[in-house]
């Protein structure tokens, strides 16, 4: 067993004798007394392997500023142990001085990180293992403050040891430790001031004054120009009495025009809008009553009607403007001439018949299409598939195969099946047309013959074909 280090009993004793007047919990200047417990998870080495256990110990520790502090510590920590298999008393102490960043001063709840170095003892008296190695920790905890003093509470650590251990053994060790405990601040720190304006409570007729006002003696915000935004938060010092304000104490421009809702005649005035000294609009260069800013057509012609946004209507949508539309009622998807009247129809053009391939080069045939994810022909198809089968009639003699392509959207095995059935539809429109079915075979060939880019819409629209391939 270990006698009560010199360092622990003198900790303990302060903490029976701390005065009244202590008060601060981690203030520049204060001092910090503690005592605690925890478990410790040593790591093995070739010869010894010691088991998880129990520590104890106490420190001390002073603030230099709110957040940077400085400790030592006294720990000891007992266990079993193992070298060979021979059960052997392990003693595992530490003497340490570690540097702490302490985070939300003055706070009830207050967490910290710490690093330092250390005397790490480890000793095995039946198996005479004595090594005290430089090791270093790093880590982190939290303190928790009781009280309006704040100068005593609780607090928790973990850490991790690492313990280069020297002599014969060269070998590494690294300890994990788990710690709770009590601590006492005193000392000469400043006095509370909760709301952070650098008037102490006890003076402070304002206690909970928003962070960043500016305070007179009593610690009660300052508000020069009466907005009800204190001093050091309003961002206009020098707004006029009376003026209706923002949160940041600047004059409040609900359409945003850079003039006060106060003094300005046209406050709903559209944004971009150029305006007058009164936040009134200025120019309407097309005379639409539509203002320059707000107006996405700015050159639309005099006397054409507009909608809201400045822009000529079109009410049939036949791309002729209203005013110059000389039939304003359309029907959607007509075409119309320049006065936006129904144009001529068009004389029907000659479909180029496609002809049978003479190589082996298949013959892509242009205008079969089908019904979306369908083999159903569309009507437009058997213009060019009635010239195809006329076409074979007048040479028995060919064998083509009819071929069916998709992109590669979708499932594999459903765009194969897919394909088949297309090729299909056009074997039988063609039989059905007089075509001998020894002329004829099929196959789909899914997505596995590309003849462009599926990563574009016009690729994927190549892709998705039927062919005809001539039959040696």
């Amino acid at each position: 067993m270990h006698k009560i280090p010199l360092v622990l009993l003198l900790s303990l004793s302060c903490c029976a004798a701390i005065p009244a007047f202590a008060g601060g919990g981690g203030d520049d200047g204060d001092w910090e007394l503690g005592a605690y417990a925890g478990t410790s998870h040593p790591d093995s080495y070739d010869p010894l392997d010691p088991e998880n256990g129990s520590l104890w110990g106490g420190r001390v520790g002073y603030f230099f500023t709110e957040r940077w502090s400085v400790e030592g510590s006294f720990q000891s920590f007992s266990t079993d142990g193992s070298v060979s298999g021979q059960k052997v008393d392990v003693d595992l102490d530490a003497l340490r001085v570690n540097g702490l960043f302490n985070f939300r001063p003055g706070k009830k709840f207050r967490w910290f990180l710490t690093a330092g170095i250390g005397k790490e003892s480890t000793q095995a008296d039946d198996v005479d293992v004595d090594e005290r190695d430089l090791g270093f920790n790093v880590g982190g905890g939290g303190r928790w403050y009781f009280g309006k003093k704040r100068h005593f509470g609780l607090r928790a650590d973990a850490r991790w040891i690492e313990v280069d251990v020297g002599g014969d053994i060269g070998a590494t060790q690294s300890n994990y430790e788990a710690t709770g405990g009590i601590l006492w601040s005193f000392g000469g720190g400043p006095p509370p001031d909760s709301d952070g304006d650098h008037v102490p409570d006890k003076k402070d007729n304002c206690a909970n004054t928003p962070k960043g006002a500016v305070v007179d003696d009593a610690g009660c915000p300052k508000d020069s120009d009466g907005d009800k935004v204190y001093d050091g938060l309003d961002k206009c010092t020098g707004t006029q009495r009376g003026w209706a304000v923002d949160a940041s104490g600047c004059p409040a421009d609900a359409d945003g025009d850079g003039v006060a809702d106060m003094v300005d005649k046209c406050p709903a005035t559209p944004k971009d809008l150029k305006i007058d000294a009164n936040g009134c609009p200025t120019e309407d260069a097309d005379g639409d009553t539509i203002w320059d800013g707000a107006d996405r057509c700015p050159n639309t012609p005099k006397g054409v009607k507009v909608d809201p946004v400045g822009c000529p209507m079109d009410a049939d949508g036949d791309g002729v403007w209203d005013g110059d539309d000389k039939c304003p009622s359309t029907p959607k998807g007509t075409k119309v001439d320049a006065t936006g009247c129904p144009a001529p129809a068009e004389p029907p053009q000659p479909v180029t018949a496609p002809v049978i391939p003479e190589s082996k080069q298949p013959l892509v045939l242009e205008g079969v299409t089908f019904a979306r994810n369908s083999a159903d022909l569309t009507p437009e198809s058997s213009v060019v598939l009635d010239r195809v089968a006329a076409s074979l009639k007048e040479r028995p003699e060919v064998r083509l195969e009819v071929g069916g392509h998709t992109d590669s959207n979708g499932d594999p095995t459903h765009n194969k099946h897919l394909s088949e059935a297309r090729a299909e539809a056009v074997r039988n429109y063609l039989l059905a047309k007089g075509v001998p079915g020894d002329q004829l075979t099929t196959k789909g060939y899914g997505s596995g013959r590309p003849v462009a880019d599926n990563t574009t819409d016009a690729g994927r629209a190549l892709n998705r074909r039927v062919e005809l391939a001539r039959i040696p």
